[in-house]
């Protein structure tokens, strides 16, 4: 089911909060400002957002040349989710945990939390610290799979759209509460399809497969030149693509152990950028809306330090629950432990901290439809294992709300 708001026209506006103000969320904000809606903007580091509270709203270029006013610009987070009736958060996915502790003190009974995007099981570790405090039947939680928008900022003040995605798939957990939850996000001009459960929009994780591997396997280049090529299309090679279409077939193993109707990546590529081709790499040399997408300029950058963590390694994990074996996978998560000598198994999402550790299949399935944890383990499970926080951005200087 999908819903596109009509071109300025706002039926019931939502007020909305934007958790992070990286290319992604400056993105968001200003695109929802457009449109008409108040909207408030949040970010850790207040130096970071200085220039855009100082000016009142952000510059944009791309697919659309005006200046977005937002009504609050702020480092704090508890003002800038006051009264929100929606609240997006759109930061690096290892920060889940350290946004959804930092928010609950402040949140009210029928607000609207969309992680965009959870990667995988972002909404499932997220709902762990809303349970924790009695918040899981009041506040309405899902994520997305992915981003809705193509963005970067171009200065302290301004950022570029160029692409708005044709859809966004999106779920509730529980996925008992979908319709629900859709009603809600259907006031954003923003097309969502509604996937079955957050275990669709988690291991549909495209970032996943298309971020980590051309980074990694660009360390020199990227070391030596501190960037300057273009991520898409000057690293995912023929060989390359065919590396991570060859990761993307063991996702896509694991997820028809959880997923009804699991999609690969090609299959994305061409129903969110119209992408042509037979292989990766020529569907990624297709889409125009990657041209004018940089790389990084360092190996500390969220394409690793982000999608090993909360997505290869908890995707490995899933495949090891369903007995499904993902060689591929596991082997660009050693190569990532020993390129930046950190243990990011340890470290990333495993089963124990999305709540899934002692489930099969089956279960899980049940559990992401009911948010009911099976009787076999008691309500205060959610206490036996501590969530890792945002340990890997501090570790290695990145700024947690950059994206």
């Amino acid at each position: 089911m999908s819903w596109r708001a009509l071109e300025n026209y706002i039926v019931d506006p939502a007020r909305i909060a934007v958790i992070g103000a990286g290319h992604a969320g400056r993105g968001l904000a200003s695109y929802l400002a457009i449109h008409g809606f108040d909207v408030s903007l949040y970010n850790r580091s207040i130096a970071n957002i200085k220039r855009i509270s100082k000016r009142g709203g952000i510059k944009v270029h791309g697919i659309f040349e005006a200046f977005a006013k937002l009504s609050l610009v702020t480092d704090n987070i508890a003002k800038a989710i006051e009264d929100r009736d929606i609240i997006i958060i759109i930061v690096p996915a290892q920060a889940h945990t350290f946004i959804a502790k930092s928010m609950v003190p402040h949140l009210k009974s029928g607000q609207t939390i969309l992680l965009m995007p959870g990667r995988t099981g972002g909404a499932l570790e997220f709902a762990r610290v809303l349970r924790s405090h009695s918040y899981s039947d009041e506040i309405l939680l899902g994520e997305a799979q992915t981003y809705s928008f193509v963005s970067r900022i171009t200065g302290p003040d301004s950022v570029l759209i160029s692409k708005v995605k044709n859809s966004t798939k999106v779920s509730a957990f529980p996925a008992s509460h979908n319709r629900r939850f859709m009603r809600s996000l259907r006031r954003l001009p923003i097309t969502f399809n509604m996937a079955d459960d957050v275990m669709e929009t988690s291991l549909d994780n495209v970032g996943a497969m298309l971020h980590p591997t051309p980074t990694i396997l660009s360390a020199g280049l990227l070391e030596s030149k501190e960037g300057g090529y273009n991520h898409y299309h000057d690293a995912i090679s023929d060989s390359v693509g065919r590396l991570i279409e060859r990761m993307d077939a063991e996702r896509i193993r694991v997820s028809r152990e959880f997923v009804s109707q699991p999609v690969s990546l090609l299959e994305w590529l061409r129903s969110t950028y119209d992408a042509e081709g037979t292989t990766l790499c020529e569907c990624i040399q297709s889409i125009d809306a990657y041209d004018n997408v940089g790389s990084p300029s360092s190996l500390n950058h969220r394409y690793v330090l982000e999608d090993v963590p909360t997505g290869l390694v908890p995707i490995s994990y899933l495949g090891r629950l369903a007995g499904i074996e993902t060689p591929a996978i596991d082997a660009m998560i050693n190569m990532a432990c020993q390129l930046y000598n950190y243990d990011f198994w340890s470290s990333g999402r495993n089963l124990g901290s999305m709540g899934l550790e002692g489930l099969n299949p089956s279960e899980v399935r049940e559990y992401v439809r009911t948010g009911v944890i099976p009787e076999k383990y008691p309500e205060e499970y959610s206490e036996l294992h501590e969530i890792p926080e945002v340990e890997i951005p501090e570790m290695f200087g990145l700024e947690v709300d950059e994206i």
